[in-house]
């Protein structure tokens, strides 16, 4: 396969219709500092790639956290079948069916599986290579980690069982500490969203309803001012929240 889950997976029409929508939200914003279409407009379109880029990120993040979730259930699953005295290929086998019981066809750990099995019946490609492919394209290490351990004990070892228990447990570890910064951090993102939020309703309360009480912010070369650096403020405010609140275990 030619996925690359280290890489954003959405298409061009994706991705332009996340910069409209990014770049016209940051015309709202401009033309609420600035009340000029002149500087809104092309503001807007300049502006607009930053927050597009940001949520094409997390998007990258969000699929890797859901790839390592589904490893884990296919490893559970993997493990049941070699305690029950299957072989490697037939235990993979059987936690392919597994998983198409929990997921639907088109999720990333079935196609993944299923390319797996089929590569290796059809194309004769050895079960290691294969894993440590997707280790490669994954760019999970929790992935990267079983498939290097069970390349050096293919054919040579009958630890199989421990290896798919150990990087079980692990992945699970990993995954009940981040649910647990998630929770911690829940509200610190709440306060977060509301403080990058206020601002703008607070301008555009005023700007409607202030009676011209902030004509001198649009009118005015130290109002201009005052707005650029407000809105760089606000800006930098933004990258940072969302830096600091994406740990990652």
């Amino acid at each position: 396969m030619d996925i690359r889950y280290y890489r954003c997976n959405l298409t061009r029409t994706e991705h332009l219709a996340l910069y409209i929508l990014c770049a016209a939200a940051m015309m709202g914003v401009l033309f609420l500092f600035y009340h000029s279409v002149i500087v809104a407009l092309p503001g807007g379109l300049l502006l607009g790639f930053l927050p597009e880029k940001m949520l094409a990120d997390r998007s990258i993040s969000r699929r890797k956290n859901a790839l390592r979730l589904q490893f884990k259930d296919f490893l559970e699953s993997m493990s049941v079948a070699v305690r029950a005295g299957n072989t490697e290929l037939n235990a993979i086998r059987s936690a392919l069916q597994d998983l198409k019981l929990s997921y639907n066809e088109n999720t990333d750990i079935v196609r993944e599986v299923s390319y797996i099995v089929d590569a290796h019946e059809k194309r004769g490609l050895p079960l290691a290579d294969l894993f440590m492919d997707l280790g490669t394209r994954s760019d999970i290490e929790d992935i990267r980690s079983f498939a290097e351990i069970f390349q050096a004990t293919a054919g040579k070892s009958d630890r199989f069982r421990d290896i798919v228990q150990e990087t079980q447990d692990i992945i699970s570890q990993k995954i009940e500490i981040q649910q647990e910064i998630e929770t911690t951090i829940a509200g610190a993102k709440s306060e977060t969203v509301m403080m990058l939020v206020l601002p703008i309703l607070l301008v555009a309360m005023m700007s409607v309803m202030g009676g011209g009480m902030l004509d001198a912010l649009f009118t005015t070369s130290s109002g201009r001012l005052a707005a650029t650096v407000s809105l760089a403020l606000f800006i930098g405010a933004y990258v940072l929240s969302v830096k600091f609140t994406d740990v990652e275990v």
